[in-house]
């Protein structure tokens, strides 16, 4: 293994604390790469009043709202919005 790879693997090694909101409330993630599935199963455990088939839709100031797939892997940034919507709500 190269000076490289050890950088690279310790990083990847090194546990993660990214704080963000789904529905306003805080939610705290421990990886950096997520499905919407992923994300919001870690919402729901911290007890945010969403469901499993809810969408999630990711909103970053500046840019436009983006629907994230249950099957979509997304990075994940501290102190990103998330909301999370009935699928047949239009709103």
């Amino acid at each position: 293994m190269t000076a490289t790879e050890s950088v690279i693997t310790a990083q990847a090694d090194k546990p993660v604390t990214l704080r963000v909101t789904v529905n306003e409330l805080p939610v705290v993630l421990h990886e950096r790469h997520m499905t919407g599935a992923e994300i919001k199963a870690a919402a729901i455990a911290q007890h945010v009043p969403i469901q499993q088939g809810f969408q999630l839709i990711l909103r970053r100031p500046g840019h436009a709202s983006k629907v994230i797939g249950d099957n979509e892997r997304v990075t994940i940034v501290e102190g990103e919005t998330f909301r999370a919507i009935p699928a047949d709500d239009n709103s």
